[in-house]
């Protein structure tokens, strides 16, 4: 039914999944083959089962079918666990107690991209250099070879039972979820029913043409209607998600849009209260607020990777109880598996605020203030993007603050005493990310317009591709 297909576009292999459009450069044979090859890496290891989930995406089902396919034909006996979120793939290993388990999706790219996520054990997915790995697997062709068989199984109602477990909410909490069309408006509200919430559900009804817009909880018209939704009905929170469901958006009671490294600021506090001195991992595009907040708390602040694989990885390298992302990838180590869920960490947000006897507005009330930009994006080619930050930005950039700190380990960040600006590029599409941030309107206005002098006298940068680029009129 499937055949091996010999010459993938390499560039659907990034930096800790694999994304591409679908009908071009993904498709039913594509999926075969990469099922083909990552069978043969579990093979290597001598893992015989895996489970496999998959989005609302309009080609999820067909390319699940596939990815299937290759892995029985190359001897992995497989789960398919059905329409899905990517926490729960990432249980699936738990409960299976299998080290084998991939999740299709493209998780926040639009309705026309689709994409892979690949277990290599416990909440651990593949980083770059197993990705490209698996790109030479398929340019050699050689795979494994077996009979393996497959089996369906539903476990969501095994997963929350797992999730509710780590919480006693005395509150009745009043919640808005967004659910932006895609199967998190399925299991979302009724975890969060089952934790004693009333849920208001908007956009919660999947619908893989994804009708309200991109799937993106980052992007400011998603938080913008969430705010409405909260106003609307006087609820406590908002919560919007993601395709796949692994990251969150939140705003707060009086329909205030927070952007997520304020959240990661919040839980840092939450964690240094009952462990103090520890590392706290968050990445480069997190405000300064962030890098405060555990200096005041007494912790160790450690900056890295954007990327739910590189953070996942360094929480663990750096013996971490917690990492988070801008994004909205939230990872506990404390007492939970150390993947991304954006279920845990709803719930472990109205914990927070329940043991404080706080609002959300309270709470972030006494964090550092900053007027930060939202997360840009602007097109520019997957072959030139990461040279062109490497060269021509960074260089532009210590033209502009030559006194700043810099942090060069994703992209270029510059950090004064009093502002914060970083462009990087992304690891999951043609596009850079831009976010800046600064303590006055004179100095965030400041460099708000040399961001968008410099980015506009290059060609090469598609400002048609743009996302959140108001922030920058």
């Amino acid at each position: 039914m499937y055949k091996i297909v010999k010459n993938i576009d390499s560039t659907i292999f990034r930096g800790y999944d694999l994304r591409g459009l679908a009908a071009d450069q993904l498709n039913g044979d594509v999926y075969y083959t990469l099922g083909r090859a990552y069978g043969t890496f579990l093979s290597q290891r001598r893992i015989s089962e895996a489970a496999i989930g998959h989005d609302n995406r309009l080609t999820s089902v067909e390319y699940s079918k596939a990815f299937i396919a290759g892995l029985n034909d190359s001897g992995i006996d497989t789960i398919y666990i059905g329409e899905s979120l990517s926490q729960i793939v990432y249980f699936s290993s738990y409960f299976f107690r299998t080290k084998g388990s991939a999740m299709i999706t493209a998780s926040h790219n639009p309705k026309e991209y689709n994409g892979l996520k690949l277990g290599v054990g416990y909440s651990d997915t593949m980083i770059t250099e197993e990705i490209q790995d698996l790109r030479k697997m398929t340019e050699k062709g050689v795979y494994a070879e077996g009979k393996g068989t497959n089996r369906e199984e539903d476990i969501f109602e095994a997963y929350k039972e797992d999730i509710l477990k780590h919480f006693d909410l005395q509150k009745k909490w009043k919640i808005v979820v967004d659910g932006c069309c895609t199967n998190s408006g399925v299991f979302y509200p009724q975890i969060l029913r089952g934790a004693g919430c009333e849920i208001i559900e908007q956009n919660c009804t999947p619908d893989g043409n994804f009708p309200m817009g991109v799937p993106d909880p980052t992007e400011v018209e998603v938080l913008d209607r969430l705010a409405e939704g909260v106003k609307k009905h006087g609820a406590d929170l908002g919560f919007a998600y993601d395709t796949d469901g692994d990251r969150m958006a939140v705003v707060d009671e009086k329909g205030n849009v927070l952007w997520m490294d304020t959240i990661v600021a919040l839980f840092a506090q939450d964690i240094l209260e009952f462990i103090p001195n520890a590392p706290i991992v968050y990445n480069t595009l997190c405000s300064r607020q962030v890098t405060e907040a555990i200096e005041e708390a007494g912790g160790e602040p450690v900056m890295w990777m954007t990327g739910h694989s590189f953070i996942k990885a360094k929480v663990k390298e750096a013996r971490s109880p917690f990492g988070g992302e801008l994004s909205g990838h939230i990872f506990f180590m404390d007492n939970f598996y150390g993947h991304d869920d954006g279920a845990f960490a709803s719930l472990r947000l109205l914990a927070f605020l329940e043991r404080r006897n706080e609002t959300l507005s309270q709470a972030v009330a006494k964090l550092a203030k900053y007027i930060s930009s939202p997360e840009m994006k602007l097109g520019l080619a997957d072959k030139i993007k990461f040279e062109f930050i490497d060269t021509v930005i960074t260089e532009e950039f210590k033209k502009q603050w030559p006194d700043a700190k810099y942090v060069d380990i994703d992209g270029i960040r510059a950090d004064n005493p009093d502002s914060m600006a970083i462009i990087r590029a992304s690891q999951n599409g043609p596009y850079i990310t831009i976010k800046f941030e600064a303590k006055t309107q004179e100095k965030y206005d400041e460099i708000k317009s040399f961001l968008k002098q410099m980015l506009k006298k290059y060609d090469e940068i598609d400002w048609s591709q743009g996302v959140n680029i108001h922030a920058l009129d």
